[in-house]
């Protein structure tokens, strides 16, 4: 499986609908110019896949859009 493929399957798994841009790990928000508000809690820990020639699966916290803001 892919990581789209393992998000897509935790999101509805909690009956969250999951379109492609709307949950990242919390490096993958701050990349984008997001941090999770105070108080959140990530909506799901997984495994996903990492980039690179040794790819391994790693326990990450994922996050939806309503759980972060822009940062200015």
């Amino acid at each position: 499986m892919s990581n789209q493929e393992i998000i897509a399957l935790e999101a509805s798994k909690k009956g969250y609908e999951y379109n492609g841009n709307n949950i990242y790990t919390y490096p993958e928000w701050s990349k984008r110019g997001y941090k999770p508000m105070k108080g959140q809690r990530a909506f799901c820990m997984t495994h996903l896949w990492t980039n690179g020639i040794n790819r391994r699966k790693i326990l990450v916290g994922l996050f939806t859009l309503e759980q972060v803001t822009l940062v200015s």
